[in-house]
């Protein structure tokens, strides 16, 4: 993958998570592939997904097997 990116970090906000990847390039578009329903929020600048409560520890491992397999370093940041 030729994206500069080398960390992501992963912010829980309760029901919302946010992804600072970049809008565009190769990882966006496999991220978009793998999380169908993420969505771009150009005012905040990042990808967020909605997820329901008691889904995320599998919605995490999810998210951490995809950057993972990718090389990717991550950081959870927990804001709820």
């Amino acid at each position: 993958m030729n994206d500069s990116v080398l960390h992501v970090t992963l912010t829980k906000m309760c029901e919302l998570h946010a992804i600072d990847i970049p809008r565009s390039g190769e990882l966006a578009e496999h991220f978009q592939l793998a999380f169908p329903s993420a969505s771009y929020d150009e005012e905040a600048g990042e990808w967020r997904m909605v997820w329901k409560k008691g889904t995320y520890a599998e919605s995490n491992a999810r998210l951490e097997a995809f950057f993972s397999e990718r090389g990717l370093a991550f950081s959870h940041v927990n804001k709820c």
